[in-house]
């Protein structure tokens, strides 16, 4: 399938845009994306590749060509509404911070791009890059590239959400037996167990229709984890299912500990880590004991913090 899409585009839509838009022709990248931008497709997916032109090329010339490609009598799959093949410009890549990050500078805005949208521009299929625009962000914008702290913010935050607001939601719900409420939140944790092990491995994840299929390749935890993530597909219980889950929670948490990747401190008080931003902090904890000093002077417990901490009292 992998073969059609390619030989689709150069013998199809390459010859067709540059018979009216030569100059078009030879300047554009194309990126295919989604499941057959994976090597995933099937005759059930849509086909959907993105058309990359320089700002000013796009602004004169973008418009028809995707008039165009809309109305070209040679479709493939082409699904109602939606156009197969997008003309963007090169400025939107990465959340229109692409020039930054060609540019090499060292504030590169990272918290404002997003891992799916590194995960795909990672592994995408590429079709044509003539300016090498697509492999250089490739290059600058690799996994080991991401910064250290960033990694640990955005572990420290995924971890959270799971294991003290899904999970609880979760096993609340169950107990509540509140059946539609429990399978909404399931979902969510399934999908925060998936984000966690690429985290833990240093990986981008992609968006959640391909989180399984990507997370099966992780080099490591993928193998341990993944009976137990695929069992609950079988399972009827939630019982069994909820121990399925916890199983995975206590893989990556055995993980944390003996790799060290978060400190007992941090995994003990992963709210306060986070609200005093640990990841680059590392006397995060001094807060705490200053709050708790306070507290206690004032005949209070040492619990009481937080209220010190959300009225800002000295």
């Amino acid at each position: 399938m992998q073969k059609d899409i390619v030989a689709y585009f150069e013998n199809t839509i390459i010859p067709l845009i540059a018979k009216d838009f030569p100059q078009v022709a030879s300047e554009m990248s194309i990126m295919v994306t989604g499941s057959f931008g994976f090597g995933l497709g099937d005759e059930s997916s849509d086909l959907d590749a993105n058309i990359y032109l320089d700002d000013p090329l796009w602004k004169s010339q973008g418009g028809q060509v995707q008039l165009l490609l809309e109305h070209s009598p040679d479709s493939f799959a082409r699904t109602v509404g939606h156009p197969e093949i997008c003309v963007h410009p090169l400025s939107w890549l990465l959340d229109e911070h692409r020039k930054l990050f060609l540019e090499g500078r060292r504030d590169l805005p990272w918290e404002q791009v997003s891992i799916e949208d590194l995960f795909e521009l990672q592994e995408n299929l590429v079709l044509r890059d003539p300016h090498g625009v697509f492999g250089r962000l490739r290059e600058r914008t690799a996994p080991e590239r991401l910064p250290d702290w960033l990694w640990q913010k955005r572990l420290m935050e995924e971890w959270q959400k799971l294991v003290f607001a899904d999970l609880g939601e979760l096993v609340s719900s169950v107990k509540r037996q509140r059946a539609l409420q429990a399978q909404i939140i399931f979902g969510c944790v399934m999908e925060d167990l998936l984000h966690v092990g690429f985290l833990l491995n240093r990986k981008y994840y992609p968006w959640r229709k391909h989180l399984r299929w990507a997370f099966e390749k992780l080099p490591v935890l993928a193998s341990s984890a993944l009976p137990h993530l695929d069992a609950v597909d079988s399972l009827r219980d939630w019982d069994g299912k909820l121990a399925s889950v916890e199983a995975v929670r206590d893989i990556y948490a055995d993980y944390m500990r003996d790799k060290g990747i978060l400190s007992p401190e941090v995994l003990d008080d992963l709210e306060w880590a986070i609200r005093l931003e640990a990841w680059s902090n590392p006397r995060w904890r001094d807060r705490i004991l200053a709050l708790q000093q306070k507290a206690v002077a004032a005949g209070d417990k040492p619990g009481d913090r937080w209220v010190w901490s959300l009225w800002g009292w000295n």
